[in-house]
């Protein structure tokens, strides 16, 4: 289906933006010295070990200590 040119135009606005906002985002990072770049991919991955670790925990618990041992 063909879009009117009303639609058209507010597609082709709308993706403007998106295409402006990512390029902000993408010279804010460019920006960042490399140690703060760093920085956020070690609290990401402080973050997902805790997650793993808490999923662990949490499963524990839930099976109880029995069925763990057999696990």
């Amino acid at each position: 289906m063909i879009p009117d040119r009303y639609t058209h135009e507010k597609l082709a606005q709308a993706h403007r933006q998106q295409l402006q906002h990512e390029a902000e985002l993408e010279r804010m990072l460019g920006e960042l010295p490399v140690r703060s770049r760093h920085s956020i991919r070690h609290v990401a991955a402080l973050l997902g070990t805790f997650l793993i670790m808490l999923g662990t925990r949490l499963r524990q618990l839930e099976l109880g200590p029995k069925q763990m041992e057999f696990d």
